[in-house]
């Protein structure tokens, strides 16, 4: 399926169409912000765009401007309603980094002391310092490419 169609069996275009219920909060011509199915806390949203983007690899510049931009004002919303001592922003691509839908989502997740999210983070680790110069030195030759 290209990115430029709508997924005949993915929730996140359903409500997108309107043919799958949602709590929707905002709409742009190319985004939607809806609150999950099963949100962490009040005031947890999505964003997402609303043509069938599968993940991160296959957003294009346009449409990232576009769900970052409703990312901000959303998290600012969230600030406003909501009053919570943080927040995350999490988007997460491909299943082992537990993406549940196969459309790019944005979670924008109010944070409070003590609320059931899980700790974000893994205890730091010593990383061989050769490891991480090879590893900068080929991200740095991939984008400049």
């Amino acid at each position: 399926m290209t990115a430029d169609h709508h997924g005949a069996d993915c929730v996140f275009c359903g409500i997108a169409t309107g043919t799958e219920p949602a709590r929707i909060v905002a709409g742009t011509a190319d985004t939607l912000t809806f609150l999950p199915r099963n949100p962490v806390h009040p005031g947890h949203v999505l964003v997402v765009p609303r043509r069938h983007v599968r993940d991160i690899w296959e957003l294009d510049e346009k449409t990232a401007t576009a769900v970052g931009a409703e990312v901000l004002k959303a998290a600012h919303a969230v600030r406003a309603a909501h009053r919570p001592e943080g927040l995350n922003i999490i988007q997460s691509s491909g299943a082992v980094a537990t993406q549940s839908v196969p459309h790019l989502h944005v979670h924008v997740v109010p944070r409070y002391e003590g609320d059931r999210m899980p700790q974000l983070w893994p205890d730091p680790t010593e990383t061989d310092p050769e490891l991480l110069d090879d590893s900068a030195r080929r991200l740095r030759e991939t984008l400049e490419s």
